[in-house]
């Protein structure tokens, strides 16, 4: 392992922590920068890759494996990794093909286009009910009051969640996503337990009565013979969690708030509607929702951008600064809905290409236009400089998004 008091072997400096050195995954500070290691707060050393020649060749390589096994087994503590099959690990998101290929194949016939489609409708009147209430309220917090209950609203309903359940499966969801930042190591612990339990129970059912949501999709997935086991079902749930929910609620929060930054780029989308597949593009490259994508491992030693990678360190790719790299996107920190941004990385990309990027563009472009369309008065309740972002180097968090509208009765 490295020297974390100094140069590792490679010639290339170890910074103190990564919380307090240069962050040039923020947009706003140092442009991408080789490849070069960092300091975790936890002291884990980790290789950052931040240009986006080099992202584009790491998000695409065979010698990095997603498999946790594959980490240099003193890194496994600080992965939360103990070499056992979890709820949290035997995702499509954390193998390497074939396994990766097998439990994306299967996945995906649950998770078809066509039920994205037929989503579209659910999601307008879901959106449609939400925004009755900020018009009602007429200063609300936008995050709370309708971009996470719709996101919650569409997943619950997309895997069959009963209803009745929502309340406990929100909290724990909250929990265990780290959206409640304050939470403690056991309350995480308890919320896997908890899900572990419930989605045992709700997997079951669904083999006994199948229905039309995605658990029972999961459970009847079969490619030539070969099916998901319950481990593999329960935790394809957990990814869709964690991945899913927050990068569609980060993308609808940081992507208004630029929208309301400037005026005249959101007048340009509500009197012209063509515009808005382009623009949800040019936000996921501004705004990039996950930050920095995490546990990738050299399978041999190999070189990255001009740093040598001993076999089993951990490589970190920064998805903001690839975004932001002037090299291939002119002007990078300045939101541009004419720009051609679809080489951005905000989904990633190749063989891990975010599974779920249908859907979150569906519900981006259902909730923008709806919002767009129906307050032209939108604006911010407080100055720009009280909003916060939760410290994060995965996640690009907003904490809350407090706007006015004109109120309206009912």
């Amino acid at each position: 392992m490295p020297n974390p008091d100094g140069d590792t072997a490679t010639g290339c400096p170890v910074h103190a922590d990564a919380t307090t050195a240069p962050r040039p995954w923020t947009p706003g500070l140092p442009e991408p920068r080789p490849v070069e290691q960092l300091l975790l707060p936890d002291k884990t050393p980790v290789w950052m890759v931040t240009r986006y020649e080099d992202a584009l060749t790491a998000l695409n390589s065979r010698r990095l494996s997603k498999d946790l096994g594959s980490a240099l087994q003193d890194l496994w503590p600080a992965l939360g990794y103990d070499g056992r099959k979890s709820i949290l690990n035997q995702h499509m998101n954390l193998a390497d093909p074939p396994e990766h290929t097998r439990l994306r194949a299967l996945v995906s016939r649950a998770f078809t286009p066509r039920r994205v489609a037929d989503l579209g409708e659910r999601i307008q009147k879901i959106t449609d009910e939400l925004l009755d209430g900020v018009a009602a309220a007429g200063t609300a917090d936008l995050k709370d009051a309708f971009i996470a209950p719709l996101v919650s609203t569409v997943l619950y309903e997309m895997l069959g969640v009963p209803l009745a359940d929502w309340a406990e499966f929100e909290r724990n969801t909250y929990i265990f996503v780290g959206l409640g930042s304050s939470s403690s190591p056991e309350e995480v612990i308890a919320s896997v337990g908890w899900f572990e339990d419930y989605l045992t129970r709700l997997t079951a059912q669904r083999r006994a009565e199948p229905g039309n949501d995605l658990i029972s999709g999961l459970v009847q997935a079969n490619v030539d013979g070969d099916a998901l086991a319950d481990l593999e079902i329960r935790s394809t749930v957990m990814l869709l969690l964690l991945a899913g929910a927050e990068t569609t609620i980060n993308l609808l929060s940081n992507g208004i708030l630029h929208l309301l930054r400037d005026p005249h780029q959101l007048a340009e989308l509500r009197s012209d509607p063509e515009k808005l597949g382009p623009a949800v593009e040019e936000l996921l490259r501004l705004t990039s929702p996950v930050f920095t994508v995490v546990y990738r491992f050299a399978k041999e030693d190999m070189e990255l951008g001009g740093a040598r990678i001993a076999k089993g360190e951990h490589v970190m790719i920064s998805l903001a600064a690839a975004n932001h790299d002037p090299a291939q996107f002119a002007d990078p920190d300045t939101l541009d809905i004419h720009r051609d941004a679809s080489r951005h990385l905000a989904l990633g990309h190749g063989t891990h290409f975010c599974i779920g990027a249908p859907l979150a563009r569906l519900k981006a472009r259902i909730a923008l236009r709806t919002l767009i369309d129906r307050f032209d008065d939108l604006r911010l309740a407080v100055p720009d400089e009280q909003l916060t972002w939760t410290p994060s180097l995965v996640a690009n968090s907003l904490d809350h998004l407090p706007v006015t509208v004109t109120a309206t009765t009912a």
